[in-house]
């Protein structure tokens, strides 16, 4: 067991180094398995909360647990009150676990500061206003697997003491949010009930990831952009206006040209059309040949006798 406990936490803390380097993924069930068994270590006696000496890379990444042993029995009878740093659970009486065993380990982990935006993703438009906490349970008299807490009676309570309305919280756009994690950040599945403190209220299994989250308003968008100011666009009027210009003179021409040749063609078959319809003169025989003539004249011929 403690060989598989040394080799577990080495990988552990092989895979948590990309943590320094801000990594946004991490094992969140490698790093409660290293709290697990740092956990067992130190147990000394019945219902003593003890806090937790975690490897060094996870205290850096803001990681903090206490854990208490108690026997069945007692949860059953009496709970489990435990007041830790930022922290209060209170597990009521009539709490069973679930595959049952005769001891029961009781683990607090908190995820300060990134840790909690490392490892859990709140819904959208929503940020978490407290660290992360996590209550675990596991077989602390067989092999050390994980067990749920199932309160049959009164709920378990769970109260964030980090976080207060002098603080400028608001509780009315606040949300108690329960985790569930898969391959990579542990995702907001369901919303719990919220009493003041503020306190995550939890009714049947009572073991998992809490957190307390508060709508964070849109932004407004951003404002249009301002036009740029006068004298940076003069060349765009100056080149506006000379294209201008030039389209006018180009259509004044090409009008004058075509009205000028659509006259001329006009006075053309005006002509044509005068001569076809003019008056169509005689014919007359002149030495054998026949010549046009007048029908009529229209100014009579004088003697130059009779003038003088």
């Amino acid at each position: 067991m403690a060989i598989a406990s040394s080799s577990s936490s080495l990988l552990l803390l092989m895979f948590l180094a990309f943590l320094d380097h801000g990594a946004a993924v991490a094992n969140l069930s490698s790093i409660e398995a290293a709290v697990r068994d740092r956990a067992f270590q130190l147990f000394r006696r019945t219902s003593e909360i003890v806090a937790v000496d975690v490897p060094a890379v996870l205290a850096g990444a803001g990681v903090e647990a206490s854990a208490t042993r108690v026997r069945s029995s007692a949860l059953w009878a009496d709970g489990v009150n435990a007041t830790v740093p930022g922290l209060a659970v209170a597990v009521p009486p009539r709490v069973v676990p679930a595959p049952f065993a005769r001891r029961v380990a009781i683990v607090f982990v908190r995820f300060l500061g990134d840790a909690s935006s490392w490892l859990f993703d709140a819904p959208p438009g929503y940020a978490l206003a407290a660290p992360v906490v996590a209550l675990l349970a596991f077989d602390a008299s067989g092999p050390n697997g994980g067990v749920a807490l199932r309160a049959l009676g009164a709920p378990v309570r769970v109260e964030f003491r980090d976080i207060s309305p002098a603080s400028g919280f608001n509780a009315t756009a606040a949300r108690c949010l329960t985790f569930s994690s898969g391959g990579g950040k542990a995702v907001a599945a369901h919303a719990v009930a919220m009493e003041p403190g503020p306190s995550c209220v939890v009714s049947g299994t009572a073991t998992g990831h809490y957190g307390v989250a508060v709508r964070v308003e849109t932004p407004p968008p951003p404002p249009p952009p301002r036009p740029p100011p006068v004298r940076e666009r003069w060349w765009v009027w100056k080149v506006g206006a000379t294209a201008g210009g030039v389209a006018a003179a180009s259509f004044l021409a090409v009008t004058v040209v075509g009205a000028v040749r659509w006259r001329r063609r006009r006075r053309r078959e005006e002509m044509e059309r005068r001569a076809m319809c003019g008056e169509e003169l005689g014919r007359m025989a002149v030495r054998g040949s026949r010549m046009p003539s007048a029908k009529m004249v229209r100014t009579r011929p004088e003697l130059e006798e009779e003038l003088s």
